[in-house]
C-alpha cells in the first residue's frame, strides 16, 4: 500500500521527509541506522512509526523542522542543544527529550563532545495520555533517567527487533514502546502512583475501557457519560485537555481503526465490516472512513 504514514516539515513548510512503504524499510550507514514501521494494522492505541540510532559527528543539526507525530529521543554518550521556541536546553547523557506534533523544535549535537542518541517516533490515540502521565509535553520536553540502563537498552533492542525476530517483530516492537513509556511514567518524579493521579485521570481510562468494549454496538457520547457518570460536556473537556480530541472523534477512530483490521486480515464485505464495527448505515461509515483514512474502504483493501 502507497499510504504516507508520516511526515516531517520545515519551519516554513518544505517537506523535508516522508515515509510512503507499508513495510519496514532499515537504512545503515557507518554513523547511523534507522527503521521505518509502516505496516497499517496499528493498535489505534498506540503505534510506531519509526526507531534509530545515531553517532553525530560534532555540530551535527536537525531543523528547525515540524512532526505530525512524537519522537523521543535518549542520550547514550555526548551532548547537545534542544531548541524549542524561546527555550534552549543543554543535554547530557542519561538525559533524552521529547518532540510533540506541530510544535518547531533544532537540535544540535556539541562541537567537542557530540551526543550519540536512540529515539523513537510514535502515535495513537492515547499516546498524549501516556505521556502527560510521564510528565512529558511540549512545555516540560526533558527528562532524566538516571535508574540503570533500562531506557536505553528498550530503544536499542527497538532497532534491533528485525534482526532477532523473523515472524513477531511488529507485535514485539508494540510491546517495547509501551515498555518505554511504563519506564518514564515510573521514572518521572510527578508521577504519581495510580491510586493518587487526578481523578479525570480514572474516567478517562474507564471511558477508553468501555469504549474498547463497546465500539461494535449503539455507541454514542450521551450512553458513554452516563456510564463514566459525568456530564456530558465535562466528558468532552476532560477528553480534549488528555486526549488532545473530543469522544465522538477518538470513538469514530477507534472503530476505523478497528475496521481497517478487519478489511485487511478478512473477507468480511464491506457492509459486513461497518456493522462488526458499530455503523449500521455502510454509506455512513465509508464517509467516516475516508475522512479519517484518507481513503474508501475498497481501495483501503485493495491496496493493503
Amino acid at each position: 500500500m502507497k499510504n504516507v504514514d508520516s511526515i516531517l516539515l520545515s519551519a516554513n513548510g518544505e517537506v523535508l521527509e516522508k515515509t510512503e512503504s507499508p513495510w519496514q524499510q532499515t537504512y545503515t550507514d557507518d554513523t547511523m541506522k534507522v527503521v521505518h514501521v509502516n505496516d497499517n494494522s496499528k493498535s489505534s492505541d498506540l503505534y510506531m512509526h519509526y526507531c534509530g540510532i545515531s553517532s553525530c559527528e560534532p555540530d551535527h543539526s536537525f531543523g528547525p523542522a515540524v512532526r505530525d507525530h512524537y519522537v523521543i529521543h535518549y542520550i547514550i554518550n555526548g551532548e547537545g542543544t534542544l531548541t524549542i521556541g524561546d527555550n534552549e536546553y543543554h543535554l547530557h547523557a542519561k538525559q533524552g527529550f521529547l518532540l510533540c506534533p506541530g510544535v518547531i523544535s533544532q537540535y544540535k549535537a556539541s562541537h567537542t563532545n557530540p551526543w550519540e542518541y536512540v529515539w523513537v517516533g510514535f502515535h495513537g490515540l492515547n499516546a498524549k495520555m501516556y505521556l502527560e502521565q510521564a510528565a512529558l509535553n511540549e512545555n516540560n520536553p526533558v527528562f532524566t533517567y538516571e535508574k540503570g540502563n533500562a531506557v536505553k537498552s528498550c530503544l536499542q533492542e527497538m532497532v534491533n527487533t528485525y534482526d532477532n525476530y523473523k515472524y513477531a517483530s511488529n507485535l514485539r516492537l508494540q510491546s517495547l514502546l509501551y515498555l518505554l513509556l511504563a519506564e518514564l511514567v515510573e521514572n518521572s518524579t510527578s508521577a504519581l502512583p495510580v491510586e493518587h493521579r487526578p481523578v479525570q485521570y480514572r474516567y478517562i481510562q474507564k471511558a477508553i475501557s468501555f469504549i474498547q468494549m463497546n465500539y461494535m454496538d449503539d455507541l454514542t457520547v450521551a450512553s458513554l457519560s452516563d456510564y463514566v457518570g459525568l456530564d456530558r460536556s465535562y466528558l468532552c473537556s476532560i477528553f480534549k485537555k488528555f486526549l488532545n480530541t473530543p469522544p465522538q472523534t477518538y470513538i469514530a477512530k477507534y472503530r476505523i481503526n478497528k475496521a481497517c483490521e478487519l478489511l485487511k486480515n478478512s473477507s468480511c464485505s464491506i457492509s459486513e465490516v461497518a456493522m462488526m464495527v458499530g455503523y449500521k448505515d455502510p454509506v455512513v461509515f465509508q464517509k467516516f472512513f475516508k475522512n479519517i483514512t484518507g481513503m474508501s474502504p475498497r481501495q483501503y483493501r485493495k491496496e493493503a
